[in-house]
């Protein structure tokens, strides 16, 4: 009987100790226990970091959806430029003789209503004439000699705009080459003598 209540205590030890350590051996359980608080470890760097990729997500897509209502105008405002330059060239061709009629004011009146709306949008005019050539804002239809310094706008031919931080429209200019030079000034006759030599 001795043998049976020893075999029975070490049974019943055996139990407890697998009862202790959910199944496992004693020994297995610190392995097991620094296996499953690296998977911790790792799962929790994995969240944090498709957190962080969610909310970067975000903010792009609000700063992008921010950006598209903003611009979302610029080609109709483009187009309704064009029927602006129509009023400004009709306006400042207009004969002196008809300035005073009512019809002309409803003119006039057009138009200041059609700048107000564009400017309440965010349109502004770039200014041109004086400033040095800026190939972002400026599109240059000629260089011509002039008293101006080299590289300054002399003349406008067709307004430039901007909408909100973006060009829509360069003005379209001439610039100054400078001055002329006594190179420049050579007779006619003079040259071909050059030419020859």
């Amino acid at each position: 009987m001795d043998d049976n209540v020893k075999r029975a205590e070490e049974l019943l030890e055996e139990r407890m100790r697998s009862q202790r350590t959910n199944g496992h051996p004693a020994e297995e359980q610190p392995e097991r226990e620094a296996e499953a608080h690296a998977d911790t470890t790792a799962l929790t760097r994995d969240l944090q970091r498709l957190a962080a990729d969610f909310a970067n997500y975000r903010k792009r897509n609000e700063a992008e959806r921010t950006d598209f209502a903003k611009y979302a105008k610029a080609e109709l405002i483009r187009k309704l430029l064009e029927v602006l330059d129509g009023y400004d060239r009709a306006l400042e061709t207009m004969p002196e003789e008809v300035k005073g009629q009512a019809w002309v004011e409803g003119m006039w009146l057009v138009e200041r209503k059609l700048r107000g709306l564009l400017d309440a949008e965010g349109l502004q005019t770039l200014e041109a004439v004086g400033r040095p050539f800026d190939p972002y804002q400026h599109e240059a239809v000629a260089h011509v000699e002039s008293d101006a310094p080299e590289g300054t706008v002399i003349s406008e031919y067709q307004k430039g705009y901007r909408l909100h931080d973006r060009i829509i429209r360069p003005a379209v200019v001439t610039v100054s080459k400078g001055p002329p030079t006594a190179d420049d000034e050579v007779a006619p006759g003079a040259e071909r003598e050059r030419d020859r030599g």
